[in-house]
Parts: structure tokens; sequence; C-alpha cells
């Protein structure tokens, strides 16, 4: 009795300490910008959902037997409700439209109030994706941040990483789904559950036509910054992959849900699906062949259709004869088909798809001497994430990325680390622990839509992550007529941590002068030049973090010359 008693209570504790972080997380999800980093804000966004199952759930169990009450009132109102002489002259109205709502709200009815919520669940997930088509399709906001994350990338991945996305994106492959498909049905076969073996095999077929179609339709060109040896043929949008996932091993999970009678092992394979279909997205994206908005698009469209099948296969139990048995089925074998799955795709990964990083080269335009005139032809300002404009250059470099690195190192600055998931990680924890990381890695900025190539830092006297000088360095696409690259920095000095942006997230607080800051690099590179050209004119601005600048619109110039 007792344990019976004790099981509210920490299903009421969980439910607490999942709002409590959830609403946290929510917190530090309000602001894309400021976040900065993709992984990093992918990373937030999957522990969001995973709190969002664990909340509700906990709070469902807590509140199961009050559920049961009130739906026992609810219950008997709504009789009563029925007998009222105002509602049975609408219940017995011969006005088809009345006929035809009583029919749609009666719980009764197979194709009742069932049907209808899960058709009003399954249309407000196919008008996001609509959304999110038509916003491909006028290359809106949307657009602008599929490229940066494409362009960021390449930039990003380790061969760790590497090799455990190839891995996850391997289990949603053609090759892989076919063997999902096939192993599920031959299980349900041989437990006589013939129909449900015929659906798995039907909504395989009906995806791949649906996906095919809308690719063609769409017609959107995968990412250039993709493995050039990975065959990923085709169109861009949807991403197959991610629809199989979320689809098929939506079904699978609904039908182990079923099965389980365990409310922790139930929980567990929520959990376990929403991962699944995470990785799988962020896997596509990783892997350069597909845009975050295909993987967003996909899991809409997929949560759509899924939901169409669960309601389905619910009327089919609840008011179908031939339904009684997929409801006394016992389908908890069916948990060896996703164990499988993810051996097999360690395992063939490797074998089947190799990943060699397609190396770019960018065309080049010639300018024959750089001035105030021709350097308006250069990117003059950075960008955030979503593509609102920032500070503008403040440094030309005329030369190669090894002249530019030897300058800044020889100097007592150090090179920036990528900034991957644990990078930005480590710098968060070092960086709240008041210590340095001399190498740690700068929030992206963007300019013409790609993240920068180099970024160099210099610690001051704290010598803390917490202040530092920093710039940050892209290559453009021109070249001078002597062949030496042209390059454009932007330079700031974090002056120590802040809370900024809508959602007041802890960031470095820059100081307003950025031209104190050029100055202070200019002498530390010890530069005794002066060429400095009149980019923009003098002005203010913000920040990703709404950190306000102000500058003269002046970028100085250098010009590298040797090994």
């Amino acid at each position: 009795m007792k344990n019976t008693e004790s099981k509210p209570i920490v299903h009421g504790i969980v439910a607490f300490l999942a709002l409590v972080s959830l609403l946290g997380n929510i917190y530090l999800l309000r602001s894309l910008d400021v976040f900065g980093s993709p992984p990093l804000f992918a990373l937030g966004l999957l522990i969001e959902l995973l709190l969002i199952v664990i909340f509700a759930y906990s709070f469902l169990r807590v509140l199961k037997t009050p559920l049961h009450i009130l739906g026992s009132i609810f219950v008997s109102a709504w009789g009563g409700m029925l007998t009222n002489s105002y509602v049975e002259g609408v219940r017995k109205s011969e006005w088809p439209t009345s006929r035809w709502l009583i029919a749609r709200l009666n719980p009764k009815n197979p194709f009742g109030l069932l049907l209808t919520i899960g058709f009003a669940l399954s249309l407000e997930f196919f008008s996001n994706f609509l959304g999110i088509l038509l916003n491909v399709q006028s290359h809106g906001p949307i657009t602008a941040i599929d490229t940066r994350v494409a362009n960021l990338m390449p930039s990003i991945r380790t061969p760790l990483q590497t090799t455990i996305f190839r891995a996850v994106t391997f289990t949603a492959n053609t090759q892989t789904i076919v063997f999902f498909v096939l192993l599920t049905a031959i299980i349900l076969w041989r437990k006589r559950q013939h129909a449900l073996a015929l659906l798995f095999v039907a909504v395989l077929m009906a995806e791949e036509g649906c996906a095919n179609a809308l690719k063609h339709i769409v017609g959107r060109v995968r990412p250039a910054s993709s493995f050039s040896d990975y065959n990923a043929t085709g169109f861009s949008f949807p991403s197959g992959h991610v629809l199989h996932a979320t689809v098929l091993f939506g079904l699978l999970t609904y039908l182990l849900f079923r099965g389980l009678k365990s409310s922790i092992l139930r929980l567990v394979i929520i959990l376990g699906y929403i991962i699944s279909v995470a990785l799988v997205a962020v896997s596509r994206v990783y892997l350069g062949v597909h845009y975050p908005s295909d993987v967003l698009a996909s899991i809409l469209l997929g949560t759509a259709i899924l939901t169409l099948l669960i309601t389905g296969l619910e009327i089919a139990m609840r008011y179908e004869p031939w339904g009684q048995s997929l409801a006394s089925f016992a389908n908890r074998g069916l948990a060896i088909v996703p164990i499988v799955v993810l051996v097999v795709s360690i395992v063939a990964s490797p074998v089947f798809i190799h990943l060699t990083p397609d190396v770019a080269t960018p065309t080049l335009t010639t300018i024959d001497s750089l001035n105030e005139r021709t350097v308006k032809k250069l990117p003059l300002f950075s960008e955030t994430l979503t593509g609102r404009t920032m500070e503008p250059i403040n440094f030309v470099y005329l030369g190669t990325a090894q002249q530019i690195e030897q300058l800044f190192v020889s100097h007592g600055w150090y090179k920036a680390d990528p900034s991957t998931l644990a990078n930005t990680l480590k710098a968060f924890s070092i960086g709240f622990q008041g210590h340095q990381y001399l190498n740690a890695p700068v929030t992206p900025s963007y300019l013409a839509a790609k993240p920068e190539n180099l970024a160099f830092q210099k610690p001051t006297q704290t010598n803390t992550l917490r202040q530092r000088h920093h710039t940050r360095l892209w290559r453009t696409n021109f070249k001078l007529a002597d062949g030496r690259d042209i390059w454009v920095a932007t330079a700031s000095f974090d002056e120590g941590i802040e809370f900024a942006g809508a959602a007041k997230l802890p960031t470095h607080h820059i100081d307003p002068n950025i031209d104190a800051e050029r100055a202070y690099i200019a002498l530390s590179l010890g530069l005794k030049n002066d060429a400095y050209l009149q980019v923009v004119k003098p002005q203010a601005g913000t920040n990703a973090s709404g950190d306000i600048f102000f500058t003269d619109g002046k970028a100085l110039l250098i010009s590298l010359v040797g090994g």
C-alpha cells in the first residue's frame, strides 16, 4: 500500500523538477542570436523537448485519480446536457450542418470525437509544415538561417562527431529502413498481426512516394558544403531520412507503448524515440546534405502523418471487431527491432558511407587596387545567425592565412578553437569559474552569410576568459591583381560578462568604442602605417547581444609580404 501511495509523490517531484528545468531552458532559448552556436541551440532544443515529455507524463501520472474523477463528472454532465430540451432540439434537427457537427463530437461514433481530435492535431502539424514550405519557396527569413548554418558546419566537424553522426544517419538510410520494415513486418506476421505487418510496408512505400514527389515539386538544391563521397543525390526538401524516422520509428514506438505496462519503460521508449528523431535530423544538417528547414519541415509532416496513423489504429482498436486483436496484442517482442537496427548501423555505416570533406574552391574576383571606391565591393558588415547587420569591418588584410596567423601568434595572440559543441561547453564552464581558456572559441559571426575563417584573442592582465581582446577574420572572394587574397575583419574588446538580450543570457559585454580596439590591435602587432580606408559612414549600432557600438567607419589596411 505504501508503495502505491508513494508513486504519485515520486511523479509529482519529477514533474516539478522537469517544470523548473523546462522554464529555465525556455528562458535560455528565447534569443537565437545571443546563443550563437547552432549545435548548442540544437542541444538546448532537444533538452526542452525531453523535459516537456517528462513533465507531461509525470503530471498526468500525478493526476491519474483526479482525472478519472473529472472524467466521470464530465461524462455525467455531458449526459445531463444531452437531455436538455434545447440540446435535444439541436440533436434532432434535420439541418445538415448541425447533424454533421454532432456526429463529429460523438464519442461513441467511430468517426466522431476521436477522429475529430486526431484530424485537428494532424492539421495543425501539417499547416506548420506548409508555413515552412512557403517560407522556403519565397526565400523567406528561414532561408537566411539555413545558409549560415550550412556554411558553419564544415568548421565545426570533428572526427568523433562525424563517426557518430554517420552511424546515426545510417539508421534512417534507405537500406536500413527497408531492413527495419521487413524485420518488423516479419515479427508482426509471425504474431498473426497481418494488418500491422502490411501497414508498415504500405507506410514505407507511401512515404517514399510522398518525399520524392515533394522533392521534385520544390526542387531545392542541396547545400554545397557536404561530403563529396557521400551518396546524397536528388533534391533537398524534405528530408526522406527524417520523414522515415518520424513516422516509422514513431509507429513502432506507439506499438511498444501499448505493449509495455511499466510507466518507466513507457517514458523511456518515448524519450528514446524523440532522441533518435532529433539525432537523425541533426545528422543530416551536420553532414551537409540538408538545411535546418528541410529537417524541421520533415518532422512536422511526419508528425502529421503519424498522428493520422495512430488515430486510425485507435479507432480500429476501440470500435472495429477486427481491431480487438490489435488492442490485446502483446508487442513487447518488437523491442528487439530498434536494438538490431542500432547494432547494424554502427557496424555497417563505415562500409556503406564513405565521408570525404568536399573542399570547395571559391571563385575569386580580381581588383586592381584597393581604395575608398573599390573597397565598397567587399562585404562590409558582420551579421548574426538570423542575418541582422552588426559591426562594420575595421581591418582589411592582404595576404595568406599562414601570413595572418604568423603575424598574430608571433605577437602574443592565440588562435581560437573551432566553435564545436564540446569547445563551446568547455568555454561556458571555464568562463563561469573565472578561469582562463586561451584558445576559447568565439561566438560565430557571419559576413556575406559565411562564418569567420579565423579568430584570434589576447588575454588582459586579469587573465580570465571573462575579459579579452579578440578579432574575427573572413577571407573574401576577392584578390588583388598581384594574386594576394583580400581578408576583412572586425574587432572588439570584451570588458566582462553581462546578462544581455531578450533572454538576459550570460555573454560578453563589449566596449562600445570598437575603434579603440582597432588601435590596440594595430599597436600590439607593431604596425606603424596609417593606411585607413573609409568603408562606411560614421555610425552607431548594436551587436547580437544588444551591446551598443560606435565607429568612425574606417578600416585599417594591412599589407603582408614574405613567408
